[in-house]
């Protein structure tokens, strides 16, 4: 069965003041949570849907064919275009200053118990950006807003981030730029690689990011994060979203050579209102 989301649901900004000191924060530390944003009857329907896509979860000592379920788009049910609403594109606009938005990815993320020990899987950056990028109004670059749609508890497949990383691979990228800035926004696997091994992250400084079911997560895609292994006795499950400004040429020639947005589904473009249909634009 594909859920439905109930046509009600709005998504909780903090007040002004409260959201100054989060932005803050993630102009700081790279990430920041922003506490109840989703109801927990939203959260539910969206696990139901991830269920219903995914299959039954399996216990740790029961033998699955994957224990981290990675559902990207064509992603199919009206919950997924009830999902982008007023709210998030109101944050969105705050976070970059922008003016005409796009989406950038919709994933739904269920990570099952498994018997493996604690620990990150893998530390990475989403993108390697230039510091110009971030210094443009509009910003030219994205924010990854992931919603727990699960409390995750330490050792539960939380996600993981080294604060303040972000500042270190921005110079990374200034420094692998001059005298004169490479055009190496297209070829991200190599350019994300070398300003990793540059930038000299100290990874052991890494932490848990630990919210509670309907709270947001913001993070910088620059940031230096990590999935996490799941030890505990239940699944854990996430959305990913995040938009982009048109500004942001770069960003949209490699998600338009790795055709990335093509994928989306007709029935996300069917059931966004007609004036949110531009999201969807290349």
């Amino acid at each position: 069965m594909i859920t439905n989301l109930l046509p009600k649901h709005v998504p909780n900004i903090p007040p002004a003041t409260q959201l100054e000191h989060h932005l803050a924060q993630l102009e700081a530390d790279g990430f920041t949570v922003l506490p109840g944003f989703l109801d927990h009857a939203t959260t539910r329907a969206l696990r139901d849907h991830i269920d219903a896509l995914a299959g039954p979860v399996r216990p740790a000592h029961e033998p699955a064919e994957r224990r981290i379920h990675d559902l990207r788009h064509p992603i199919p049910g009206e919950i997924m275009a009830e999902m982008v609403t007023p709210q998030h594109l109101e944050l969105a606009r705050m976070l970059f200053d922008a003016q005409e938005l796009r989406l950038t990815e919709q994933v739904l993320i269920r990570t099952d118990p498994a018997t493996q020990p604690p620990g990150p899987v893998g530390w990475h950056i989403d993108f390697a950006f230039h510091p110009r990028h971030y210094a443009a109004r509009p910003r030219q670059t994205y924010v990854q807003m992931v919603h727990a749609l699960s409390t995750v508890e330490s050792g539960g497949a939380a996600t993981m981030v080294v604060p303040g990383s972000h500042h270190l691979i921005l110079e990374a990228a200034r420094r692998l730029s001059e005298p004169m800035e490479r055009t190496d926004c297209v070829d991200q696997v190599a350019f994300k690689d070398e300003v990793m091994r540059t930038a000299g992250v100290d990874l052991t400084r890494g932490i848990e990011i630990l919210p509670n079911e309907g709270d947001l997560v913001l993070f910088h895609p620059t940031c230096v994060h990590s999935g996490s292994r799941n030890t505990r006795a239940q699944a854990r499950y996430v959305m990913f979203m995040s938009f982009f400004d048109v500004s942001a040429t770069d960003l949209n020639a490699y998600l338009r050579s790795e055709k990335y947005r093509d994928r989306f589904p007709d029935s996300l473009r069917d059931h966004l209102p007609p004036e949110m249909r531009s999201l969807l634009d290349r």
